[in-house]
């Protein structure tokens, strides 16, 4: 297959791509960078794909396997948002404080969601446990797991955008 075929094609697709790897990953580097393996893979194997009947529906099952790769490669190794900003701020003494504020600052912040919301978030964001762990913990539907987290981080993007 040559490249203004491949273009044709699978390029089309990139805006759907990109909007399941945002679902499912729930962050925009991270998804824009699952569609470019997507790609690097799609092109990698080129000469295999003329057999492919529906190109969109092939490439959301391989983006969806490569979401689960990064999610399950992320949970081998958990890191909390919290250490995320520690360990994003640079080596300047401004850098360590604005860090440890914006640190504290999501803390208090977390303390005053809802008891619900933020046991969850916890479970996810620190302990890094998948949705269906967490559901399997609280009793609660995979879909209200992930639906209680959004609405966690939701509060607060908007407290720390507020405060």
């Amino acid at each position: 297959m040559g490249p203004g075929v491949f273009d044709s094609r699978w390029l089309p697709h990139q805006a759907s791509f990109y909007r399941l790897a945002f679902y499912i990953l729930e962050n925009e580097d991270e998804a824009k960078d699952a569609v470019q393996d997507l790609y690097l893979k799609l092109w990698a194997a080129r000469d295999t794909l003329d057999s492919v009947e529906n190109p969109k529906a092939y490439g959301l099952h391989l983006l969806r396997n490569l979401c689960i790769d990064r999610i399950r490669s992320h949970s081998r190794h958990p890191s909390s948002s919290l250490e995320h900003i520690e360990t994003a701020a640079d080596d300047s003494s401004f850098g360590k404080l604005a860090a440890k504020e914006d640190t504290e600052r999501l803390v208090k912040l977390m303390g005053r969601l809802p008891d619900k919301q933020r046991r969850i978030l916890e479970m996810r964001a620190i302990e890094g446990l998948e949705y269906s762990e967490i559901a399997g913990r609280t009793g609660l539907s995979n879909v209200n797991v992930r639906v209680t987290v959004a609405m966690a981080r939701k509060s607060l993007r908007k407290s720390m955008k507020g405060e």
